[in-house]
């Protein structure tokens, strides 16, 4: 959903700028437990559930990097009325991944039809 050119702009001009200490944090959100600090003793997951700040929640259907069950998977361990969560995509189309939700041709609608 996003115009190439679009994306190119988006990995060349964003993901050369992070930090590599903070590209190694990252990292954590892909293995057991989830998300932690750099030296991995605060998992962010375990701190949810204080959460006093409202939490929106979006996923794309067909998002790769973080599906939907990821999210609500996350969701879950927020306090419910602090967190709203929506899924963008229906079957039959338009669908969205993981860049589509800030960035692709549709995303101006996107929020109006929620």
């Amino acid at each position: 959903m996003m115009h190439p050119e679009l994306l190119a702009k988006l990995v060349s001009n964003n993901f050369c700028t992070v930090p590599a200490k903070v590209v190694l944090q990252l990292t954590t959100a892909f293995r057991e437990g989830g998300l932690c600090n750099r030296n991995g003793t605060f998992s962010y997951k375990d701190h949810l559930r204080e959460c006093q700040t409202p939490v929106l929640a979006l996923a794309g259907d067909k998002d790769l990097i973080c599906p939907p069950d990821a999210v609500y998977e996350t969701v879950k361990l927020i306090p419910n009325h602090k967190v709203d969560y929506r899924v963008f995509g229906k079957p039959q189309g338009p669908h969205y991944a993981h860049y589509d939700l800030v960035g692709g041709r549709l995303v101006c609608t996107l929020y109006d039809d929620s």
